[in-house]
């Protein structure tokens, strides 16, 4: 909670009232079409940050109920979101303790959302155990995180050059080390940011697995990643083969 509260007014300032380009064009996009229409439908948002998704999601027609672990955050949001306060509900509430989440209703919402914090939480089982009792009936579970496979602790981005039959060519890519066992370690998620905060970083089993375990099953994925730029700098918009980030849907 700490390091996000120290966060909180940098996050803000980057995110703006929307997101910042790779919430926009990578994220977005994705998880609205997972999602599906939410005109009328009753949404959580799960670790809503600055509400950007809140009030997105308010846009398209919904009611929400947006929770983060964060005051700052959640100070952030109400103001940014103080037209829409008939629409959205904020709430302190820490997405690791299932018993909190539960007091928000069970059967409440007709979809939940987690926006970018799966990879930022030390425990995801009680959120997985938690969202099958928070649904309704026919109910989805959408969540976006960095990719677990490329987008991790330890990435790092690489160029070659060579003269390949008489013409000069260069490639970019990345380069990982691990990938099965899981690795927790400071990170950042946004350069310039005030302070690091942790990464808890799991291969796909160990990140699905306890939503399987809860009877959630898996019935679209997305794995969005920057279009060819001719200028592209050394990063993610530099690797348009290499998904920055894993978008996917889980339903009851």
């Amino acid at each position: 909670m700490r390091p996000w509260d120290d966060n909180s007014a940098f996050w803000d300032e980057q995110m703006g009232d929307a997101g910042n380009e790779f919430h926009l064009q990578l994220i977005r996009p994705a998880a609205e079409r997972l999602l599906g229409a939410v005109a009328g439908c009753r949404i959580l948002d799960v670790a809503c940050g600055n509400g950007s998704v809140a009030r997105r999601l308010t846009e398209l027609g919904a009611r929400v109920t947006a929770i983060d672990v964060s005051r700052g955050m959640l100070e952030h949001a109400r103001r940014r979101g103080t037209a829409l306060a008939a629409s959205i509900d904020y709430r302190e509430c820490d997405a690791t303790d299932a018993d909190a989440l539960l007091a928000l209703g069970e059967g409440a919402f007709d979809a939940v959302v987690c926006n970018m914090a799966l990879m930022d939480m030390s425990q995801i089982a009680p959120l997985a155990s938690a969202i099958p009792r928070l649904l309704a009936a026919g109910g989805r579970f959408v969540f976006s995180i960095t990719h677990p496979c490329f987008n991790r602790l330890g990435t790092r981005f690489v160029s070659e050059f060579e003269h390949t039959a008489g013409r000069a060519v260069s490639r970019q890519g990345i380069f990982i080390s691990g990938y099965l066992t899981p690795v927790t370690g400071e990170g950042v998620a946004i350069d310039g940011q005030p302070v690091n905060h942790l990464y808890f970083d799991r291969p796909l089993s160990l990140l699905l697995g306890p939503f399987f375990d809860a009877g959630l099953a898996l019935d679209a994925l997305e794995e969005p990643a920057f279009p060819a730029s001719a200028d592209a700098s050394l990063g993610w918009s530099g690797v348009p083969e290499i998904p920055a980030v894993l978008v996917a849907r889980l339903r009851l």
